[in-house]
């Protein structure tokens, strides 16, 4: 098999039909055909299910798409790279966020790396830290922000990169938010909007925290995003617990007060794959995200966080 091969399979499997595909790769649709069954009688197996309304991939299919996207972005970056020997870093990077800290850290980090790096462009996805991770292994992320300290497979590289306190977030009129902390236990006594229905991260680490002050958590409304819990808990439905950054404008426009929970912080690590070496933009981006972090948080523009190294007393959640 060659690389052609393997492009003009992927993007067949892009669009589950033929014609479709043909024409976006500009061939002919049985040339496309052919390639296809070349590549079927060289591994021995069925890759394509034909069917009157187009094509599917089977089960040996699917796994060569997951091959072959990392082959082809790595065949890709190559290029990049040699072509980097001969000037400043440049290419497209793969980077994945969980939703809230994207919603709160891309709009900065875009405006640093284009004046710092002009010739690398971001493509920016927002999953869980899971899924994250799975995309790392899969190679169809560089870099990922995870949230932990995880049980990283050995595949992934993770490094410690910021802690944020969770806290209780409510109205900013409720007087029971007025101390500088709060216990686990006052998460008992008021109704609870909680964001992450996949249960990892910050979902993860309030059901520990609660569950090891012996605390039934009953009055809880769940959600996907702590976009909309906050938009709820602004609307009276009770109270959210998060990080401050999640909800940083809606605290600044005196709508809603963080509270820290005691003993209750979120690990941040930033994440690549092992088994491919980052390319020079990739190694550009890390750095910006190092630089940046660490700016933010002496600027105090990171609420209730502190760079990793320093030491803190509270103790996050171990895993995802």
């Amino acid at each position: 098999m060659d690389l052609r091969q393997l492009r003009y399979f992927t993007v067949l499997a892009a669009h589950q039909h033929f014609g479709r595909a043909a024409a976006v790769l500009h061939i002919a649709q049985p040339a496309l055909s052919r390639q296809v069954q070349l590549l079927e009688a060289e591994l021995g197996v069925k890759l394509v299910e034909r069917h009157s309304r187009g094509a599917s991939l089977t089960r040996e299919g699917e796994l060569l798409l997951d091959r072959a996207t990392f082959l082809l972005r790595y065949a890709d970056q190559i290029r990049v790279d040699i072509m980097d020997l001969q000037g400043t870093p440049r290419g497209t990077v793969a980077l994945g966020l969980p939703p809230a800290f994207a919603a709160f850290f891309v709009v900065p980090l875009t405006r640093v790396l284009r004046d710092r790096y002009p010739e690398v462009r971001l493509r920016v996805n927002e999953s869980f830290s899971p899924s994250l991770s799975d995309a790392l292994e899969r190679g169809t992320l560089d870099v990922a922000l995870l949230t932990g300290p995880i049980a990283a497979p050995a595949q992934i590289h993770a490094e410690p990169l910021l802690i944020e306190k969770l806290c209780a977030i409510g109205p900013a009129s409720d007087a029971r938010l007025a101390g500088a902390s709060l216990p686990v236990e006052a998460l008992g006594n008021v109704p609870l909007v909680l964001a992450g229905l996949q249960k990892s991260g910050v979902r993860l680490a309030v059901e520990r925290g609660a569950a090891n002050a012996n605390l039934v958590l009953n009055d809880v409304m769940e959600v996907e995003s702590a976009d909309v819990a906050a938009q709820l808990v602004v609307d009276g439905a009770g109270w959210t617990v998060h990080v401050a950054s999640a909800v940083r404008r809606e605290i600044q426009a005196g709508q809603l007060r963080a509270v820290p929970i005691d003993g209750l912080v979120l690990e941040r690590f930033l994440a690549h794959a092992r088994q491919r070496p980052p390319s020079s933009a990739t190694i550009a981006l890390m750095s910006t995200i190092r630089a940046l972090v660490a700016m933010m948080i002496s600027a105090g523009d990171w609420p209730m966080a502190q760079a990793h190294e320093t030491p803190v007393e509270e103790t996050g959640t171990r895993d995802e």
